[in-house]
């Protein structure tokens, strides 16, 4: 159980590795695959560059495909291409600049996404720091900068707050977040807090670890986290709404974050675990666009933000598919794809989060999207996959392999999943030739 749980939250992603399928394209079908490949380029809108710096004029559809949507999901189909990444933050960009996004969600830990809220709020730290696995990337610190810069811009009232929405590890400072708050302004009920807390801030830097305890000490730690939740609650009642109102609503999120990684490692079994980590990724979302009062960008991996179940055996339910159910049109899923190149992995990983980088092919399989789309002409486009025409819609609405790589290859098992692009995603991005992140 450890080891699976390892497998699909540290790696994230759940890629595998496997064969190469290859197919033979017989000519009776060109004519088929031709008219599609028209269909879909007549239909797709061009995207001029991948540069964030550069004009947003080839985006300005997205205006008409988002519309009033509170929530949008990013997606990518690697934790590892540069390209992909840069095309993220060149969204994210958009987002904010242009249709007023400021909620910032990732697929990071909690205490992390505390300390790089804290880097773009003051400039405090190093974000390369903070981010984990396969995130310290230059692209990503790149877009940590621009908030940063965004939001010491004093024109820019409404600032970027950063948000890690994952649970797989608790470090000191998320606790720390809690009792200085209350020991600030509720001394009286510190010493309770501190005690809930003394002993599962010990043991939650490592989800293997924290796996290892007894049911009986993981539903203490449970009931401990539960009752701060509700000591803040009561205490804070008849709080001023405006003094600290900030403040405090961060330390309440922490307190629920704390909670929820406590209730998410109670299952026994796989599945109900995976699937209380999937609604928690979702829960911290909302909690950040109702608690934040902004819009909510939900950055992460293809499989995590896709409104559909992409690998139904490792991720039987997705935070993508919890949202969609509970915002219905308020949440717009932009997912991506790719077609060649190469990308960042861990050619070796180790439970305690290090392991050996390299590089790997990105893998082909001719009767998949990803090959059909790599056959469109230009090599970067936006496709609404709600609103084609055409071959092309009946195309996006077929199941068919999709690919999807996550942090690490894992012998002997599919890359590529059956999969309507329609039923996953909203929108796509689509970039033929990627090639790996660029990490230090």
């Amino acid at each position: 159980m450890v080891t699976v749980v390892s497998a699909a939250l540290l790696v994230g992603g759940c890629a595998k590795e496997g064969e190469t399928k290859t197919v033979v394209v017989t000519q009776s079908t060109e004519p088929v695959q031709n008219d599609m490949i028209s269909s879909i380029k007549s239909q797709a809108k061009p995207l001029k560059t991948i540069d964030p710096m550069q004009p947003f004029d080839d985006l300005q559809p997205l205006k008409n495909m988002i519309g009033d949507a509170r929530y949008v999901g990013l997606g990518e189909s690697t934790h590892g291409s540069s390209e992909i990444f840069t095309m993220k933050f060149r969204l994210v960009k958009y987002l904010v600049t242009e249709l007023g996004f400021t909620n910032f969600g990732m697929e990071e830990d909690w205490g992390s996404g505390l300390k790089l809220n804290e880097y773009i709020q003051t400039g405090k730290g190093n974000p390369r720091e903070f981010l984990n696995l396969l995130y310290p990337t230059d692209e990503i610190v790149a877009m940590l900068e621009w908030m940063k810069e965004y939001n010491a811009d004093p024109s820019n009232k409404r600032k970027i707050q950063f948000i890690g929405l994952d649970l797989k590890s608790l470090d000191q400072g998320v606790y720390r977040q809690v009792t200085d708050y209350v020991k600030k302004h509720y001394p009286d009920m510190l010493a309770e807090v501190e005690l809930s807390y003394k002993e599962l801030r010990l043991s939650t830097g490592s989800l293997q670890d924290y796996m290892k305890l007894s049911p009986e000490v993981r539903e203490r730690f449970k009931v401990n986290a539960e009752k701060v939740v509700r000591l803040l609650e009561e205490k804070t009642k008849q709080a001023d709404k405006e003094a600290d109102a900030t403040e405090l609503i961060w330390v309440k999120g922490t307190a629920m974050a704390i909670r929820n990684f406590t209730t998410m490692l109670i299952p026994e079994d796989y599945p109900s675990m995976i699937k209380l980590h999937e609604q928690y990724l979702a829960d911290h979302a909302v909690w950040a666009g109702v608690a934040l009062d902004g819009k909510t960008m939900v950055w992460g991996h293809n499989i995590h933000v896709a409104k559909g179940i992409i690998d139904k055996q490792l991720y039987p339910d997705g935070s993508g598919n919890f949202l969609k159910k509970r915002l219905g049109d308020q949440y717009i899923v932009m997912g991506s794809t790719t077609s060649e190149g190469d990308f960042t992995l861990y050619s070796e990983y180790r439970p305690d989060g290090t392991g050996k980088l390299g590089t790997e092919k990105i893998p082909q399989d001719v009767n998949s999207s990803n090959y059909m789309l790599g056959k469109v002409s230009p090599e970067m486009f936006l496709l609404d996959a709600r609103r084609l025409e055409g071959p092309a819609k009946q195309w996006v609405g077929e199941k068919r392999p999709l690919l999807s790589l996550g942090g690490q290859l894992i012998p002997n098992a599919p890359v590529y999943f059956d999969a309507s692009l329609l039923e996953q995603f909203d929108i796509l991005f689509h970039i033929r030739k990627t090639s790996p992140s660029h990490m230090k």
